[in-house]
């Protein structure tokens, strides 16, 4: 079997991408994939809009693994190209009132951090991976997952950011720190996005703020293309 890094690739991943929120080995005691734990080793691999699980042996061989999508945009589109309704997954929207009254398209991803719990809980849309590109749609399933949080404040911070959606600030972090997203998508979320009541204008203007403190710095990149 081939290592993991080349299954990544089908997906035109990389462990070396800036996009990388998380790259850690998981203990099969520290995460539950519906129900069921998994043998052997497992890695943790999350990026901006999606994060993998895969099961390996060795240095990197490759035994099986899946792919949890976090973008709600790539979910409802992934469903509506394979001709499969959320309800034949088991798939509920998020957000169900602001649907009714604010024709609020649809939200599946799911990320529940209960204080005191030890557990991060996600739900979502998922299929497993291997070294094609083509999957048929009866591949596609609802995971419902539990992981533990970390063994420490940086792990557990890391593993986080790998799991879950990233929200305006998470993006305008993004942007200004790895620039792993385009100045004109930050404004177009930024102009689709209400904040906690604020108006446009407050929020662009945090935003010119974030930007105007970033000049000068080194690892400052805002291009036309993705990274």
């Amino acid at each position: 079997m081939a290592s993991y890094h080349r299954v990544l690739a089908v997906f035109d991943r990389s462990i070396d991408q800036k996009s990388v929120e998380c790259d850690y080995d998981i203990h099969p005691w520290d995460i539950l994939i519906d129900g069921e734990r998994w043998s052997g080793k497992i890695r943790l691999i999350g990026f901006v809009d999606a994060f993998f699980l895969i099961c390996y042996s060795g240095t990197s061989r490759f035994e099986h693994g899946i792919m949890i999508y976090k973008d709600d945009d790539i979910i409802r589109t992934t469903l509506k190209n394979a001709n499969v309704t959320p309800q034949s997954l088991s798939l509920k929207p998020t957000n169900e009132t602001r649907i009714k009254d604010k024709n609020e398209p649809p939200t599946y991803f799911s990320f529940t951090s209960e204080k005191g719990s030890l557990d991060y809980t996600i739900t979502s849309l998922g299929h497993p991976i291997g070294l094609t590109t083509e999957y048929p749609s009866t591949s596609l399933k609802r995971y419902h997952i539990k992981l533990r949080k970390g063994r420490d404040t940086v792990m557990r911070k890391r593993i986080r950011r790998g799991v879950t959606q990233h929200d305006l600030w998470s993006l305008m972090h993004d942007a200004l720190r790895l620039g792993v997203i385009t100045h004109a998508e930050l404004v177009g979320t930024i102009i689709g996005k209400t904040v906690g009541g604020s108006t446009l204008e407050d929020v662009s203007g945090k935003y010119l703020e974030a930007l105007s403190g970033a000049k000068g710095r080194k690892d400052l990149v805002l291009s036309g293309e993705r990274v």
